[in-house]
């Protein structure tokens, strides 16, 4: 068995498309929920094969999660980039001598924490 995708409820699809194509995500295809008429994206991360399914919850609560994590080649670059998009920090670029990675943690609109990661 293998992991098909990641379904994920947030508030504003489009806000979602923005950030995971930065984080390397290409867009496969837009829909509507099945369930509640809401827009969805079906994004695939070539890299890596991952696929997230992205469906509107507008006025209801988005499950939680912990973080997702990616791996980038230029955390400096890509953590300019996300600020610039207006994405909020909630750990700057850091090391961790543990697993001699550099990291940073970042909090979508959404509520969303992604962990960006570049091995040494």
């Amino acid at each position: 068995m293998k992991l098909d995708h990641v379904a994920l409820g947030i508030h504003n699809v489009e806000a979602g498309i923005i950030l995971y194509q930065t984080l390397g995500f290409t867009l496969r295809r837009r829909g509507k929920h099945y369930a509640n008429g809401m827009p969805t994206a079906f994004i695939t991360n070539p890299a890596t094969g991952v696929d997230l399914e992205l469906i509107e919850v507008a006025g209801m609560p988005a499950p939680s999660l912990l973080h997702l994590a990616f791996v980038v080649e230029d955390i400096k670059a890509t953590c300019a980039k996300l600020q610039a998009d207006g994405y909020v920090f909630e750990r700057e670029p850091f090391f961790n001598e543990g697993n001699r990675t550099h990291m940073a943690f970042l909090r979508h609109p959404d509520g969303v924490v992604a962990q960006i990661n570049q091995p040494e």
